[in-house]
């Protein structure tokens, strides 16, 4: 399904009955809302399953962009994109709904939690973080984050996406079974717009949200895998200051919680979206 809002035509996957309760599935850098489709197919018995491709992924585009507008970083902002996927909200009729995300799409889904708190009804942060707390740790992610836009802009993809998937943040990714055809399917990205979304909401573009968390209004829960020490750590940090919140650690997985623990993530949307 395609949605235009906030100057964007958003590639919108969907699965069940649009009268069963609705549940945003939110993807992480380099996928694609039908990267959620496994588990998308299960939670479909008892939700109305939407998972948007997040501007600068999949096939989701700026509508009649110029050539400035297409660079433009602004569009690729947490703020922006946050508009985008309230505006496909707004084109399917949904007044309030389920959301959970992971990793980059957890950043998102805990920014749409405390600014717009009156569209959803509990929330499922996988592998996820507040973004960064002070100015210089911003600077440097930032700096970090534009080597790797520029690697992106210049450089064969497969090579970038070689070097991506072999840093030890997934090596138990790269156990899984589905490993294979997930990275398969990252070979139709447009680089470019990827490089434009990792300057526009990466972690040290992103408003830090740390200061905001006491005062959550919803059910949160924070979710990490026992292998993916870093998150884990986030998790317990981020549960310990937001209101309303949960925490589970998932045993013997690493960071890509919905495709190396699909079964126990099924299990634990169904028990805390209700």
């Amino acid at each position: 399904m395609i949605f235009e809002s906030h100057q964007y035509r958003t590639n919108t996957s969907v699965w069940g009955k649009n009268t069963a309760p609705p549940l945003v599935l939110l993807h992480g850098f380099l996928g694609a809302g039908n990267d959620w489709e496994q588990l998308a197919e299960r939670l479909s018995a008892q939700y109305y399953v939407i998972a948007p491709d997040i501007p600068g992924h999949g096939e989701t585009t700026l509508v009649m962009p110029s050539s400035k507008e297409i660079s433009s970083i602004s569009f690729y902002s947490m703020e922006s994109v946050a508009q985008v996927m309230i505006g496909v909200l707004d084109k399917i009729g949904i007044e309030t709904a389920y959301l959970c995300g992971y990793s980059m799409g957890a950043r998102l889904s805990l920014f749409l939690a405390l600014r717009f708190p009156t569209r959803f009804r509990a929330v499922m942060l996988l592998s996820g973080t507040a973004g960064l707390k002070t100015e210089e740790e911003r600077t440097l992610r930032r700096e970090h984050d534009e080597r790797l836009a520029k690697r992106l802009d210049t450089e064969p993809f497969p090579d970038f996406l070689q070097f991506w998937y072999n840093q030890s943040l997934f090596d138990s990714f790269r156990e899984c079974a589905v490993f294979g055809s997930i990275a398969a399917k990252r070979v139709n990205a447009r680089p470019h717009e990827v490089a434009l979304s990792l300057r526009g909401m990466g972690a040290g573009s992103q408003p830090s949200l740390w200061e905001e968390l006491p005062l959550n209004q919803l059910p949160i829960t924070f979710v990490a895998g026992e292998k993916d020490a870093k998150f884990v750590a986030l998790a317990r940090e981020l549960h310990a200051v937001t209101s309303l919140s949960a925490l589970r650690i998932i045993p013997s997985v690493g960071h890509v919680l919905h495709h190396e623990a699909m079964q126990e993530i099924h299990a634990l949307i169904c028990q805390s979206c209700v």
